[in-house]
């Protein structure tokens, strides 16, 4: 082996950024499809918004999901805000603690959040959680902020269902919630 690959040239590309790849997920999923659709979680998003006439979003993203929301409406201080939007995946996976902390700081800067969890990787390092929850998971989630956060208002704006892993749980979150403190 070594006298065969001695004498071939080497070339060397420079590594594609995966960065950038995945802040494009999801436009790289929508190639797969030939026809023009919309995610019911991005939808549901923008009614959310101009259902309740906000007029100033801090979105923090991962995925670009190409909300259609005017630019106009987003600024670029959480306490600027009039809600905070949460998309990105990241959070997800903070212990269970992190997440209830996180939702207070952002609490603190702006009253209302739209917080969107990806199921698949919350409590990923198995924390014990002193609660009662119920035993359906989707539903032990809710119950856990709801516990968690009980200075706050705390709606599941989420769709139950089976995952399959068609749903695209990787380009937004599948939980939605909505909270407000009270």
């Amino acid at each position: 082996m070594g006298s065969q690959t001695k004498n071939r040239k080497v070339k060397v590309i420079p590594p594609f950024a995966l960065y950038k790849w995945a802040k494009n997920f999801k436009r790289v999923q929508d190639k797969f499809y030939g026809n023009r659709y919309k995610l019911r979680r991005i939808q549901q998003i923008e009614d959310f918004v101009t259902l309740n006439n906000l007029k100033k979003i801090y979105h923090i993203e991962e995925v670009r999901i190409d909300l259609e929301l005017s630019k106009d409406l987003f600024v670029e201080k959480e306490a600027e805000a009039d809600l905070i939007l949460v998309t990105h995946q990241g959070y997800s996976r903070f212990p269970c603690i992190g997440i209830i902390e996180q939702i207070g700081k952002w609490l603190e800067k702006c009253p209302k959040l739209y917080l969107c969890l990806n199921r698949h990787y919350l409590n990923i390092d198995n924390q014990k959680i002193n609660l009662d929850l119920p035993d359906e998971f989707q539903k032990a989630i809710t119950s856990w902020l709801q516990q968690s956060l009980n200075d706050c208002v705390v709606i599941d704006l989420s769709r139950d269902y089976l995952d399959y892993g068609k749903n695209f749980t990787w380009s937004l979150p599948d939980r939605h919630y909505y909270i407000e403190r009270k």
